[in-house]
């Protein structure tokens, strides 16, 4: 597959279970061509050019176009929204092609099947009270600081509820015989408690659906009706026509009054995309209706990523590492979508720039991959329980649990926005081992927990109860739970809090900091104020009742994350804006080649906020560009 990090197929299935990975990389290239990087730094690039990532557009003489193709609408990239977008588009009577990089036996959808939706039919069947669409957006909003476009962040909120339910009503019966709506009943305390932490609100309610193995079923019926993929074909550039048209322009002069003047304006209208196969040959997509970009991100572009990512740049730089082959781990793409549109006179969505971070699959240097993963503390521990079950958890950052440094000192409320808050400082602070403790209330404890995403382990089969994953850590006492027989440890519990440092291996210099903090910590829990950070209240469970559980998960690097989430300026209909903020005619982008849907971070009101974005807004695409309402 071209574009695609060094990773095959095989190595990815491994390292993704190691990760506790439910499901394969999806849409990895999404249709687009590889971009020629440049052998200089990115860091040292962009101090002196800006853009220089971007390159020049290529040319392709006409001797070269081997054969032209019409169709209503060509979508390039069938990842999750391209293929959302065609199939809804074919679906109400369109013609469409589908430019696809990746072979069809071969391809893989972006995701871990956890899809967000808004008051489907289908969560509602399942017992959930329906959700208040003007709080779910304020509180979208809000976590943003209002720099994502509130008219997107509302067609997701009214259409997605809709796309699942059609979703579930395409879905092949496997498939269906496996869905089901995440309750979050691990946090069920949280909701009687009001579903808000620290000003923050949560809903419950996305779904696990396998659009992996869905997907083909949706292919075929669009074929049916018309629709034709081209796989193993990847866009290269787009064409494009650009003309004067007269404007009026407002001025106002020193008194106040509004005059208008005649000027012009460059519009640019694309006629078409040119695409490469397998083969090399040069074929032109012409698209009557509209060109549909769906190419996904640029996390596996380090030229682009070290440039765009400010915050990962600065942050690496900060530590004193390495910045010129940043790349998000495993899902990324290669931006060549963004390109071609850039190249078409679109811009790029403003910082911050954000990511999907942490990410599902980890590496790291000085530590044993297997056990340390960036923060994966749980995975060591519920390994052994879950052998041959089905993998491993996900990391520990986020949980309601105590968590202090390397010198032993507590650092920050551990519960802020789930697991972003305590990344986002252990990022900004020396590396080393992080340790978390908890105490037989962990039940209660982690129910009152915000289902912020990544922020309770997951992973664990439904074979396996939690009690038994804990008190197996009890019964191994000093040996701790490994990865693998014979492994590295970093989880254990012990009757009492001196036996439980005794096995950590905690030095006489911690050992005490350690207990002092922990007894502080206490103390605000029977005040009911956390005195150092502020801690909500209802989070406020103290350590004292044995048996007593430590763990340590180790901070290394910055994370790269899993996919960037910013792309192209788009309008309310997704249309691609240029310079002016004007549409470029024709042109259109969806999912993560798009922008103006994520901003600051990756926080998450509800999981699965990546995808449900990405196949709601595609298939509202494919729908308006058929019916002509857009």
């Amino acid at each position: 597959m071209r574009g695609l990090l060094n990773l095959d197929r095989r190595g990815f299935f491994k390292a993704a279970a190691g990760a506790g990975v439910a499901t394969a990389m999806g849409g990895v290239l999404a249709g687009c061509a590889p971009q020629p990087k440049s052998a200089a730094s990115a860091t040292d690039e962009l101090a002196a050019t800006g853009t220089s990532w971007l390159g020049e557009a290529p040319v392709i003489d006409e001797s070269e176009i081997t054969q032209t193709i019409e169709a209503d609408i060509i979508v390039v990239g069938g990842g999750n929204a391209g293929t959302m977008c065609a199939c809804a588009a074919a679906e109400n009577g369109a013609t469409v092609a589908v430019i696809e990089a990746q072979a069809k036996a071969d391809i893989f959808y972006y995701g871990l099947h956890d899809i967000a939706s808004i008051n489907s039919q289908y969560v509602l069947d399942s017992g959930l009270e329906p959700i208040k669409k003007g709080e779910f957006l304020a509180e979208y909003q809000r976590r943003t600081h209002n720099k994502t476009n509130p008219r997107l962040v509302k067609k997701f909120i009214d259409a997605s509820g809709e796309m699942v339910d059609w979703l579930v009503g395409k879905a092949p019966q496997e498939v269906l015989d496996k869905a089901h709506v995440a309750h979050f009943t691990t946090n069920s305390e949280y909701f009687k408690l009001g579903s808000s932490l620290n000003g923050f609100k949560c809903w419950p309610g996305y779904v696990q659906i396998d659009f992996q193995t869905t997907a083909p079923a949706l292919i075929a019926e669009a074929e049916a009706s018309g629709a034709t993929w081209y796989w193993e074909h990847s866009g290269v550039v787009l064409e494009t026509s650009t003309e004067e048209v007269a404007v009026q322009k407002e001025t106002v002069d020193p008194s106040g009054a509004v005059t208008f003047i005649d000027a012009t304006e460059p519009r640019t209208t694309v006629n078409a995309v040119i695409a490469q196969d397998a083969e090399g040959n040069y074929l032109r997509f012409v698209g009557t209706k509209g060109i549909v970009l769906t190419c996904g991100d640029y996390g596996g572009n380090p030229e682009m990523y070290a440039a765009l990512q400010d915050e990962q740049r600065w942050l690496f730089e900060s530590h004193g590492l390495d910045a010129e082959d940043l790349h998000c781990m495993g899902f990324g793409r290669d931006g060549s979508g963004i390109k071609m549109g850039l190249w078409a006179g679109a811009t790029l969505d403003p910082g911050p720039r954000c990511l999907v971070s942490p990410q599902v699959m980890y590496e790291s240097t000085d530590f044993a991959t297997n056990v340390l993963r960036w923060g994966s503390g749980f995975n060591a521990a519920a390994a052994e329980v879950a052998a041959g079950a089905g993998g491993a958890s996900q990391n520990p950052w986020g949980t309601p649990f105590v968590c202090v440094d390397g010198s032993g000192k507590r650092f920050t409320d551990e519960t802020f926005l789930g697991i972003f808050g305590t990344l986002s400082q252990v990022e900004r602070r020396k590396p080393g081992r992080y340790y978390f403790f908890f105490d037989n209330k962990w039940k209660e404890t982690m129910a009152r927990m915000a289902p912020e995403h990544f922020s309770q382990p997951v992973g664990v089969p439904d074979s396996i109860s939690y009690d038994d994953l804990f008190n197996s850590w009890v019964e191994r006492g000093a040996k701790g739970a490994p990865t693998e027989e014979g492994g590295t440890v970093c989880a254990w519990a012990a009757n009492s809090l001196d036996e439980l440092f005794d096995y950590m291996g905690l030095d006489e210099a911690m050992r005490p900091t350690v207990a002092e903090e922990i007894a502080r910590y206490n103390s605000f829990c029977e005040t009911g104020e956390d005195e150092d950070f502020g801690r909500d209240a209802n989070l406020l469970q103290s350590i004292t009742e044995p048996p007593f559980f430590g763990m340590y998960s180790v901070f290394e690097k910055p994370m790269t994350g899993t996919v960037t989430l910013n792309g192209l300026v788009i309008d309310d209909d997704q249309r691609v804006l240029d310079a002016n903020y004007n549409p470029i005619e024709g042109l259109y982008a969806s999912g993560n080649n798009s922008g103006g849907r994520f901003a600051v971070q990756y926080s998450t009101p509800m999981s699965g906020l990546t995808l449900g974005f990405a196949m709601t807004l595609g298939r509202e695409l494919g729908k308006g560009l058929a019916t002509g309402t857009i």
